[in-house]
C-alpha cells in the first residue's frame, strides 16, 4: 500500500509539470497567438496548471515521496 501511494504522489507531481511544461513550449511556439482565444493552448495550460493544484500542492507530495524514500533506506540500513 505505501508503494502504490509512493507512486501515486509521484505521478501526481510528473503528469501535471510534463504537461504544463509540454503546453508551454506550444505556446512559446506560437507566440502571443498562443495566449488568445483561438487557440485552445490557453485553455489547455489553465487546465494543466490547475491539475498541480486540485489534488495538493507539489509540496505536499514532494514531502510525502522524501519521507517514504527516507523510511525505505531507513529499512534498507537495518538489514
Amino acid at each position: 500500500a505505501k508503494a502504490a501511494r509512493t507512486l501515486v504522489s509521484q505521478a501526481k507531481v510528473a503528469t501535471p509539470q510534463m504537461a504544463e511544461r509540454v503546453i508551454d513550449r506550444a505556446i512559446q511556439v506560437h507566440g502571443a497567438a498562443g495566449l488568445s482565444q483561438d487557440f485552445v493552448l490557453a485553455t489547455l495550460w489553465l487546465a494543466a496548471r490547475s491539475l498541480r493544484i486540485a489534488d495538493g500542492p507539489d509540496e505536499v507530495h514532494l514531502a510525502s515521496i522524501g519521507k517514504d524514500e527516507l523510511m525505505a533506506q531507513k529499512r534498507k540500513a537495518k538489514l
